[in-house]
């Protein structure tokens, strides 16, 4: 059977591992945000006037799947993506990733604030500009694949890479999931404040019986010693 102690250890050791796994994955997300918004939104002449209206402006997003929050620094020539960003930013986001996603609709934006999918406080043009920037652009690999490697081969590509983010969106989900129910059980584990009570109550119960009974003995042993 498995004490506490060592249950608690091993939830301990998951949580220090979810934590440290964390602090390694999220440099390596961040740079891959930063190279996939540049390369999606930096890349076609035809927004550059939809990219002149963010220029200057910051965007912080604040994804429930994510503890870090990530800021979005627009300029005329690229968008830099930190995790860190000590001024305060034109516009803040709450929102969930499969929410962020439907933001490449920008007929989607009043339906997600109403909803409450989508939480906005300070410049709502910059929600509104970002999200018709993300409406024009190309989504689809296969349309910057198709040059080098052919129709074929960049629609192949394509449809593994969308099974690739659906699959990532999933573990992001299941991992919070996981780490909600480590949690759960920890706390199943520890007494609550009237289990703590109660046994106080038994254990002096308990005692007051021990010494009634060595009172007894006590005095059995007196008349036994008269006799």
């Amino acid at each position: 059977m498995e004490t506490p102690s060592s249950s608690h250890s091993e939830n301990s050791a998951v949580s220090n591992s979810t934590i440290s796994n964390d602090k390694v994955l999220f440099p390596v997300l961040v740079a891959f945000l930063e190279t996939t918004l540049n390369h999606l939104l930096y890349r076609e002449t035809v927004l550059k006037p939809a990219r002149l209206r963010l220029a200057g402006k910051t965007l912080s997003i604040e994804l429930k799947e994510i503890e870090t929050p990530l800021v979005l620094i627009f300029s005329e020539k690229q968008v830099d993506v930190l995790s860190q960003w000590l001024e305060p930013a034109d516009c803040s986001m709450k929102t969930t990733l499969p929410a962020l996603f439907k933001l490449r609709d920008r007929q989607c934006l009043s339906a997600l604030i109403n909803s409450g999918e989508i939480v906005i406080e300070g410049d709502m043009q910059v929600i509104q500009q970002w999200s018709a920037l993300l409406d024009m652009s190309e989504w689809d690999p296969a349309h910057y694949l198709s040059p080098y490697v052919g129709d074929i081969v960049a629609e192949g590509i394509s449809r593994i890479m969308k099974k690739c983010l659906k699959l990532a969106s999933n573990t992001i989900a299941r991992k919070k999931t996981y780490f909600i129910e480590s949690l759960t059980e920890e706390w199943k584990m520890a007494p609550s404040a009237l289990e703590v009570a109660y046994f106080s109550e038994e254990v002096n119960a308990v005692a007051n019986k021990i010494t009634q009974i060595e009172k007894r003995l006590a005095a059995l042993e007196g008349k036994h010693d008269t006799q």
